[in-house]
């Protein structure tokens, strides 16, 4: 089944997660993810996973192609305006501000040498691509895994694969493998869903769909990345606003907002980049709640 949300407010997301026997959410979250819900409660799988992780606490890898590698996706967390207390918790847990091998905001943004990706994010990538390496410079995913040992590893790939007319299943092939050898390091995965592609109809939900399947599959949680975007601006209305026009890729600055701005709903509906990188925040600070707080008491 195709999943297309094509009105974007909470109480959608509300009655779906009602509909999917989903854990309630809190007031806050309520206003937070507008997208579609986890039909599951990740929060125990997700422990089990967590108690098995030996590394540094606090190490979160972002994983993923051009919309994870370029600069705004990070700015919110690094720079931005209008934080909680809850968001600077969270993201002084992930080492941010660092600079260094633990801060993994640090890692998806710095660009490594050739130009084309950062330590854990290339532009034009494949999930194929990503798990053999050599593609702009990235090591194999398993060699990843062991440089920096992530306790989470938020993951957003398959726009360069659906862009290529990879069949979906040999995209949902790879993703297992990506998944499974997270959690196999005692790594908790977050996914994300991709966002629409105007130019390919059809494309984005057919693979968010596997996507969708897999988590439900492992017990994931989940960021709505393509629902978040249709929520907030219904219909057909995010190509040129949220996303640019008939381009995949996030927008930065528009109509006055930036990728650093204050998450206010109004600018959440403007730059793409400030929605994607603050819904990241958002979700890590969930799972840290639920899973690796949960496992620590």
């Amino acid at each position: 089944m195709v999943v297309k949300l094509l009105v974007g407010a909470a109480a959608c997301a509300a009655a779906f997660a009602a509909a999917q026997g989903c854990p309630p959410r809190e007031e806050g979250e309520r206003a937070a993810f507008l997208g579609r819900l986890e039909g599951w409660d990740y929060a125990p799988a997700m422990q089990e996973v967590a108690r098995r992780f030996t590394g540094v606490e606090g190490v979160v890898l972002h994983l993923g192609d051009s919309i994870t590698y370029a600069s705004p996706y990070t700015a919110w967390a690094r720079r931005g305006r209008g934080k909680t207390a809850r968001d600077e918790e969270v993201l002084r847990w992930s080492h941010c501000g660092e600079h260094n091998h633990l801060d993994g905001w640090y890692l998806a943004s710095q660009e490594a040498e050739g130009g084309r990706g950062s330590y854990t994010a290339a532009s034009g990538i494949r999930a194929d691509q990503f798990i053999a390496g050599g593609y702009a410079g990235l090591p194999p995913l398993a060699k990843m895994i062991q440089m920096y040992n992530p306790q989470v590893a938020i993951v957003m790939l398959g726009t360069n694969d659906a862009w290529q007319r990879r069949p979906a299943r040999d995209y949902a092939a790879d993703m297992a493998r990506i998944v499974d050898a997270l959690l196999a390091n005692g790594t908790v995965v977050i996914l994300s869903t991709t966002p629409p592609l105007a130019a390919l109809p059809g494309a984005a939900e057919e693979y968010n769909d596997r996507l969708w399947e897999l988590a439900a599959e492992r017990r994931l949680p989940v960021i709505d990345f393509y629902g978040e975007i249709l929520a907030r601006r219904p219909g057909d209305t995010w190509n040129g606003t949220l996303l640019g026009k008939d381009d995949p890729h996030p927008t930065a600055t528009r109509a006055g907002v930036t990728p650093e701005s204050e998450p206010k709903p109004e600018n959440l509906r403007e730059s793409g980049y400030l929605l994607r990188g603050w819904l990241s925040v958002q979700k890590l600070a969930q799972v840290k709640e639920r899973v690796i707080d949960a496992v620590r008491r």
